[in-house]
């Protein structure tokens, strides 16, 4: 077994279940503490079959790690003896943001206890990424815009205090035209807590806004996509975005989500790729995703259920099942999010006949699935939960986009607890 310290230390430790293969990024970003010490991340993977995993230094600040059947990866800065600080996001590709989507960071301490404020972003792409930070104050007003270059596989960030003037930053948008993964990195006075702040909401443009609506004679929560289709996937629009809103905090014992899907052709690049039917989330991948709903082609032939509702990262339960889903029809699905009785079911009909029916156990806290608004801003105020229809082109494998498939009639109705 080795230890590696270029920039930070990897540790490997023997666990007990393996888990699937996926490659894992760690930002390194070599801050320093207020007596001028280094602050250094030590990133600790864990697997079960005491293999040593290979990891690389993706040029400036950022750790790449082939986790292989590693069953964790945990990343934390650490004082210049040896004490941990505070946890450092890794993160996947599946974490990452499409090109040109807006990105709002989540976690920032109070203006009043920021003695200095780092903002990036991660380059996963072979191109140079153009990025812009954009600060704003308590009231709304926008403060700066930074604009900054990220080379490929790699990462940067910038002084963002700096560029604020005699403004206090209250919140940050990040922005690039490859895909990216936005933070920011703050300290107190004292330079002794260290916070990451990360993005959340949408993997893209919300193609439009839903409110959920207090019914009068049940008290459920309902909202509706207006009837027809709300998403045809072209090469130019590969992925669908529903933004829902709640008027607040929601406790809810049961939520339902119905749509329909007219099958298109399967992705050249891969006919028993995961083609995406619906994917439902609250702010983020990790410990948000309510549902992922998806559909493999020819070879595989299997429908897919996966969640992680509060659920520790890199964590989740899901549930497979044979089905050779048919092009050129139209089905029906209706999944289930059954927190009271940690429980979601998943079915798919077609032409009115269920043909289909998968269950996956789920263990929301309190056998409550809690929507707490997030969005900020005139546009996303509200934003509490977001649906999309789709993958982006080129995605990592095995997911394919769904060019020339259909989403129609989406509705959604919650049960409070």
């Amino acid at each position: 077994m080795k230890k590696a310290f270029v920039h930070a230390a990897l540790c490997v430790l023997t666990l007990a279940a393996p888990a699937a293969a996926e490659r894992i990024y760690v930002p390194v970003l070599g801050t320093n503490a207020a007596d001028g010490s280094a602050l250094a991340t030590k990133v600790w993977v864990g697997n079960a079959d005491s293999v040593e995993r290979p990891f690389t230094v993706r040029k400036s600040g950022l750790i790449a790690v082939d986790a292989g059947s590693a069953v964790d990866i945990s990343a934390w800065m650490v004082g210049r003896r040896g004490e941990i600080l505070t946890e450092v996001p890794a993160f996947t590709e599946n974490e990452a943001y499409a090109a040109g989507t807006d990105v709002p960071l989540d976690g920032l301490p109070r203006p009043r206890a920021m003695a200095s404020l780092l903002v990036g972003a991660a380059n996963l792409s072979e191109q140079t990424a153009s990025c812009q930070a954009t600060l704003f104050a308590r009231n709304g007003s926008r403060l700066a815009e930074i604009s900054f270059e990220v080379e490929p596989m790699s990462l940067a960030r910038e002084d963002a205090l700096a560029k604020a003037g005699r403004g206090r930053v209250d919140a940050v948008r990040v922005t690039c035209d490859q895909s990216f993964y936005p933070f920011a990195a703050a300290a107190d006075p004292s330079g002794l807590r260290p916070v990451f702040a990360k993005g959340i909401g949408p993997n893209g443009s919300c193609s439009f806004y839903l409110n959920l609506v207090k019914q009068t004679t049940n008290d459920h929560y309902f909202t509706a996509s207006p009837p027809g289709v709300f998403h045809e996937a072209t090469k130019a629009n590969p992925k669908g975005i529903i933004c829902i809103k709640a008027p607040g905090e929601l406790k809810i014992a049961k939520a339902v989500f119905e749509w329909d899907v007219n099958v298109g052709p399967w992705s050249p690049r891969d006919r028993s790729g995961l083609h995406n039917l619906a994917y439902f989330f609250l702010d983020r991948y990790r410990s948000g995703v309510v549902g992922n709903v998806n559909a493999a082609g020819p070879n595989k032939d299997i429908l897919k259920v996966m969640q992680n509702v509060g659920m520790s990262k890199g964590t989740n339960t899901n549930n497979k099942v044979g089905y050779a889903t048919q092009t050129g029809v139209t089905y029906h699905y209706i999944y289930t999010f059954d927190a009271a009785h940690k429980m979601t079911t998943l079915q798919a009909f077609l032409a009115g006949v269920e043909v289909k029916r998968l269950n996956t156990e789920c263990r929301p806290g309190g056998q409550t699935l809690v929507l707490r608004p997030y969005g900020k801003g005139e546009s996303q105020a509200g934003l509490a939960m977001v649906a999309e229809w789709g993958n982006y082109l080129g995605q990592h494998h095995p997911e394919e986009a769904t060019v020339g498939w259909k989403y129609s009639n989406f509705k959604l109705d919650m049960t409070p607890k």
